[in-house]
């Protein structure tokens, strides 16, 4: 009997990742069909971290490609993962930043508000970028200089 119950368990934490999977890809397609921005869900990469502090995971979402990407770097979208009155109205995940020109890993480090800061490599060097009350800088030129070791959660580690 407990075994049946613990495969119930894991088919459906299986399924609501799948949904929540699917759902980012959705709001992944929303956020880039109407820039006419092409994208293929199977070389999309999704990192997944409460960013806000609110005990849901938020979504890095690592975009490669010819509109994605330049010589300096590519394009990560940041999702806020809603749940509630919010998702039923926007969607499960709501775009709350575009990073571009990030050539490396992204590293996920405490912040001085409500947000968490993310760290990405850039031409200059790493940057520490920080949200402002409704999104992160557009690119690392916008973030502030990191001297010395970080210390945090380091995302797409081999920086794609």
């Amino acid at each position: 009997m407990w075994i049946l119950s613990l495969a119930l368990i894991l088919a459906c934490a299986a399924d609501t990742t799948d949904d929540r999977r699917a759902d980012l890809l959705d709001a992944v397609a929303r956020y880039a069909d109407p820039l006419s921005l092409a994208w293929d869900s199977t070389s999309t990469r999704v990192a997944w971290t409460d960013l806000n502090g609110d005990g849901r995971d938020d979504a890095l979402v690592y975009l490669t490609g010819a509109d994605w990407c330049g010589s300096s770097g590519c394009t990560v979208l940041v999702f806020e993962q809603l749940d509630g009155i919010d998702a039923d109205e926007f969607g499960r995940f709501r775009a709350a930043a575009e990073i571009s020109l990030v050539s490396g890993p992204v590293t996920v480090v405490e912040g001085r508000g409500y947000w968490r800061d993310l760290v990405v490599d850039s031409d200059a060097g790493p940057r520490r970028l920080q949200f402002d009350g409704e999104t992160y800088p557009m690119s690392p030129a916008g973030g502030l200089r990191v001297d010395g070791p970080v210390k945090g959660t380091t995302l797409f580690a081999d920086g794609r």
